[in-house]
């Protein structure tokens, strides 16, 4: 096998830095924020050999980053950016996995047309597709819904002003970052990448930008709320959901951590628990990718656009529920209703009324 020639940029940087975080099981060592963000400028500017490169992400990886780490690689992939402002007061910024759904067809997709029909603009990011997943996402789902999922900054600020919501692509807001997808595949696991990606804010409100976003594991509350603030969220939602999403399951009680960044010691977040309203709770969280679509994200998509669409017209499918419960959790927290069970009743009306139907159609341009 010949080897390309080593991309210029600090090459005693990168070897050092490999040197010390992959080193064998519980030897590897930290790196310092400063040295992860310049390793990772140099990767975005493509100025590091792709090998190099792929060892330093699962290098530290597999040692477990540290959260100096995760901040520098955050600093260097905010840095690559310029988030610009829509003139709205407030903004919930919706954070599903880039990577997709294989297990379960997604309700995400259609909770910002949701939100905005009950007053709350809301902004979802993604790409098509991207590893190690490749899954339903909301960009093929709204590609063939005939919402344009390419539009650029300008545009998605102008429909956030207009019609309240707004889809933005990762290749349009950090093209740098987006042409990093098949490097990524080459890798075939997670890295730190897909952990902070979706904590980017390439739109800002005039007063204040809201995070929600889902986990998985229990120590990820911590460093996604660490690096909400670092990006300059006013305060972050985290929900345990489906497939890591913010889409919770129906069928256990509503896992919350809600973090206040202007408030005083905001990292000290409390457990916030509701029980799903005994009418909505189902023994599965939403329809499953490999009952509809036989593993087929095409197929899947085109299924997932199908239930949204119905479940947004008012009638009782089986996704209706999860776009219920995951539009509610948001509203009962940004628009300070009584209680969880309230903002419920408030989105059932949305769905039956036509509200978020012609929200979602807003953006349909063919």
């Amino acid at each position: 096998m010949k080897l390309a020639p080593i991309k210029t940029g600090s090459d005693d940087l990168i070897r050092d830095v490999i040197r010390r975080i992959a080193v064998g099981p519980d030897r590897g060592r930290d790196i310092s924020a400063g040295e992860a963000e310049q390793v990772m400028s140099e990767i975005l500017a493509d100025q590091i050999d792709p090998m190099q490169a792929a060892l330093f992400l699962i290098g530290l990886r597999m040692k477990r980053e540290s959260m100096g780490e995760f901040q520098g690689i955050f600093s260097a992939l905010q840095n690559s950016i310029e988030p610009q402002a829509a003139s709205v007061d407030e903004l919930i910024c919706l954070a599903d996995p880039y990577d997709g759904y294989l297990r379960y067809v997604p309700a995400s997709p259609f909770v910002p047309s949701v939100l905005a029909a009950c007053g709350l603009p809301a902004l979802i990011c993604g790409v098509e597709t991207v590893g190690p997943k490749h899954g339903v996402t909301a960009h093929k789902v709204y590609k063939l819904a005939g919402i344009d999922p390419l539009n650029d900054t300008k545009s998605a600020i102008a429909n956030i002003e207009n019609h309240g919501w707004a889809y933005l692509d990762q290749s349009q807001y950090a093209p740098e970052l987006f042409l990093l997808g098949e490097f990524r595949d080459r890798i075939v696991k997670r890295t730190a990448l897909t952990t902070l990606e979706r904590l980017l804010m390439p739109i800002q409100a005039s007063y204040k930008t809201h995070m929600v976003l889902g986990y998985v594991h229990k120590a990820y509350p911590e460093i996604y709320s660490s690096i909400a603030a670092m990006a300059g969220y006013s305060s972050a939602l985290l929900s345990k959901g489906v497939e890591g999403g913010f889409v919770p399951a129906l069928n256990k009680p509503i896992r919350q951590f809600q973090f206040e960044f202007d408030a005083p010691n905001w990292a000290v977040a409390e457990k916030k628990l509701f029980d799903v309203p005994a009418q909505l709770a189902a023994v599965d969280a939403a329809p499953s990718v490999s009952s509809c679509a036989n593993q087929n994200t095409n197929l899947a998509a085109e299924n997932c656009l199908e239930l949204g669409l119905e479940a947004l017209s008012g009638k009782h499918n089986t996704l209706r529920n999860s776009l219920i419960v995951a539009s509610a959790q948001i509203i009962a927290i940004y628009q300070a209703e009584d209680s969880f069970y309230s903002a419920v009743d408030k989105v059932q009306n949305c769905l039956d009324n036509g509200a978020a139907q012609d929200s979602f159609r807003s953006l349909v341009v063919n």
